[in-house]
Parts: structure tokens; C-alpha cells; sequence
């Protein structure tokens, strides 16, 4: 009876770890970067010394991690070099791929108030900025030389996979 009470619950936290939200919270007026999956993973970047450091929790177990902090610095050992190269590939599905990955991410909210420090290209940006605002999408661009952005993104781990697994089966059947 144990045994299925423990399948049961493994199989609920796989299903959130696939259906739940991955929240994605970017604010740079309030230096303030977050990346958490309710009620499992949560990290956030404070700013430090050394740049920033990572603070956070993984199943109700805080952490804290310096990625900048000087530790041991192990020697590496030269490799001969390698006599032949290889050669890049993009890899299966492309475009379409990076399109149906893109449209799985979910925009609550995103402010964006930016300066380019070239004033031509700042007013080619106002009317480009003026056509994508929205309920939820707010874009402008300013001449004093601050650049703010505030975003709200969600992404479902499920999502994200099946649109992967669709792209790879569809560039398999066609090569």
C-alpha cells in the first residue's frame, strides 16, 4: 500500500515538474532576477563583491552559491592538438524549431523603456514600438540615456519538450 502512495506521489511531481509553470522574472530598476518552478526550484541572482552571487532553494533546502569566489584553481593539463576539425552543423529542425520553442514561452508582463545613444535609430524604434505595444506589452524609447525592462515570462517544461520532440520527428521523417 506504501509502495503506490510513493508511485502516486512520483508521479504527481513529475507531472508539475512537466505541466507546471517555469517562472521567469527579470526587473533591472530593482536589480532583481529570478528563475523558479512553484514549490521546487527557486534561484535568484543578489548582487555581491564579486559581481553577484546565486541564492535560492531546491525543494525547501536553501543554498547559496558564489560563482565568483576564489577557490582552488586546478591545473589543466595541455591536450596535443587535434589535427582535424569538426565541422559545425546546425542542428535538426532549424528555424522551425527555435519558432515553435519561442512560442511556447507565455508573456505576462514586459515593460521595456530603452535609450540606443543613437538618436536616428531611436526614432526609426518609436513607431516600430508604438505598433507592438499591448494589454501586456508596454515598449518605448527614451533620448536621456536609461534602460529599464521589466518581464514576466512563463514556460511549461511539457510544452517546451513536446514542440523538441515534434520538431526532431518531423526532421526525421523528411531527411
Amino acid at each position: 500500500m506504501i509502495w503506490y502512495i510513493l508511485v502516486i506521489l512520483l508521479l504527481l511531481f513529475l507531472l508539475w515538474l512537466l505541466f507546471g509553470p517555469v517562472i521567469l522574472l527579470a526587473n533591472s530598476a530593482g536589480n532583481r532576477y529570478q528563475l523558479s518552478l512553484p514549490g521546487i526550484f527557486l534561484a535568484v541572482l543578489v548582487p555581491s563583491d564579486g559581481l553577484f552571487h546565486v541564492r535560492g532553494r531546491i525543494l525547501f533546502v536553501p543554498y547559496k552559491f558564489f560563482p565568483f569566489k576564489g577557490g582552488k584553481k586546478k591545473k589543466k593539463e595541455k591536450k596535443d592538438a587535434v589535427t582535424g576539425k569538426k565541422k559545425f552543423r546546425f542542428p535538426r529542425g532549424g528555424l522551425g524549431m527555435a519558432r515553435d520553442m519561442a512560442g511556447t514561452i507565455r508573456i505576462k508582463r514586459l515593460e521595456m523603456d530603452i535609450d540606443t545613444d543613437d538618436f536616428l535609430l531611436n526614432a526609426w524604434l518609436v513607431p516600430v514600438f508604438s505598433v507592438i505595444d499591448s494589454s501586456n506589452i508596454r515598449m518605448s524609447v527614451n533620448f536621456e540615456g536609461v534602460f529599464t525592462l521589466l518581464a514576466d515570462m512563463r514556460i511549461r517544461l511539457g510544452a517546451l519538450l513536446w514542440a523538441f520532440i515534434r520538431n526532431r520527428y518531423k526532421s526525421f521523417i523528411n531527411h
